[in-house]
């Protein structure tokens, strides 16, 4: 799933990357103007928003990639 489809499915309003010496992040304005964060994968630094991908990981966690992810294989445990 594409960043902005990912982002538009939870009503967010807008979106920020913010980037420091320790890398760059997303800061994320939602439906209900709380904003929160979503990181980004240390070799999609230098990507540009609309071409970031989401990464959903086993936590539950978001984070925006370049790269494409799917799901090749899984089990129920």
């Amino acid at each position: 799933m594409t960043l902005i489809e990912h982002l538009k499915a939870a009503k967010a309003k807008k979106v920020t990357k913010v980037t420091g010496p320790n890398g760059a992040f997303l800061s994320i304005v939602g439906k209900d103007d709380k904003v929160f964060t979503m990181p980004v994968g240390k070799k999609s630094q230098e990507g540009a928003i609309a071409d970031y991908n989401v990464l959903i990981s086993e936590d539950g966690q978001a984070i925006a990639t370049i790269n494409n992810y799917n799901d090749e294989e899984s089990m129920e445990l």
